[in-house]
């Protein structure tokens, strides 16, 4: 397994997201002051073969902070960018956030000017899932706090598919990851929130996705990203932070869908401030982006390069 650095300034980055798309690996994710200051903007890097790495954009949004942009490819071939925006001066009391979604132009190699639809108002849409035809992403926060699922043909205006998401819970439920099977089955890793760490989530259902049946995994996850392997297995990435020391460490974990456990795997170079992975499956290779201040407490872009084509895996780090 090899390791690098993608991107490292003076600036806080974070939350990533990889795809690779017209024959360049791109990365995208956040700057700004801290992890929540409110003056964020969308960096996107890319690289010709993972190693070396430009800049190809810089985002930000007068007023707003651009937060946990995610890549998908759009039955067209368009590629898409979507980013919940969190306004500096809320507008008012019901809308402190905005789903948006950017296409890039690819006669004029810019991103086009954000759409915001009115679904997009006082939700965040996190993360964004091709499935077919369509996109689908789960909104939280706002008027979606007790989640909901949504559908695109063009992942810039959406439809309503299910709401309430959530299974009724005590813990703050939020961030989830969609992926399908080779069956059009929907599988849905969700984050969950309290004190002293609460376990994740783990859904499933079959299309149209309306009727979702939950069960509770083993352990709590963060900033995470499901994917489903070439060879059928599942993998998920995320933070994992061990309560009792008050640390955290990036990791790359295996999921049994049948049993509802998340099993140890890798862990990645990384620590403190850390994780928000993007994980591409590609020639035998799983690539993960993903961020950490473990060296100086400084938060940097790194990504992963990992073989799957062998058992036994050895860290090259530079």
């Amino acid at each position: 397994m090899k390791v690098t650095c993608v991107w490292q300034s003076e600036q806080h980055s974070a939350f990533t997201d990889l795809i690779y798309f017209e024959h360049r690996w791109w990365c995208a994710f956040r700057e700004g002051s801290t992890h929540m200051s409110l003056d964020g903007g969308l960096r996107i890097v890319i690289s010709e073969d993972g190693d070396v790495w430009q800049p190809q954009a810089l985002i930000h949004w007068q007023g707003g902070d651009l937060r946990d942009p995610k890549f998908s490819i759009r039955s067209d071939g368009q590629l898409l960018l979507t980013a919940g925006m969190r306004w500096c001066t809320p507008v008012d009391a019901r809308e402190s956030f905005y789903s948006i979604g950017f296409l890039y132009d690819l006669n004029s190699h810019v991103w086009q000017e954000p759409i915001m639809d009115d679904l997009g108002k006082d939700t965040w849409r996190w993360a964004t899932t091709r499935h077919k035809k369509n996109v689908y992403s789960v909104g939280y926060e706002g008027r979606d706090s007790a989640g909901c699922l949504y559908q695109s043909t063009d992942g810039l205006y959406w439809q309503v598919v299910s709401t309430p998401f959530f299974p009724p819970s005590v813990c703050y439920t939020n961030e989830s990851s969609l992926a399908f099977d080779d069956k059009s089955q929907a599988i849905c890793l969700t984050r969950r929130d309290a004190r002293g760490g609460a376990k994740a989530l783990l859904g499933k259902a079959e299309a149209p996705y309306t009727q979702w049946h939950w069960k509770a995994l083993n352990i709590p996850v963060g900033g995470q990203k499901l994917l489903r392997l070439s060879n059928g297995e599942w993998i998920a990435g995320f933070r994992q932070i061990n309560y009792r020391k008050g640390t955290a460490k990036t990791v790359i974990q295996k999921l049994d869908l049948v049993k509802g456990r998340l099993r140890p795997w890798l862990t990645l170079p990384s620590g403190g401030d850390c994780s928000y992975v993007g994980m591409v499956e590609q020639a035998g290779y799983l690539r993960v982006s993903y961020y950490s201040s473990h060296l100086d407490a400084q938060a940097r872009i790194y990504l992963a390069v990992i073989p799957l084509t062998t058992k036994k895996l050895s860290l090259r780090f530079r």
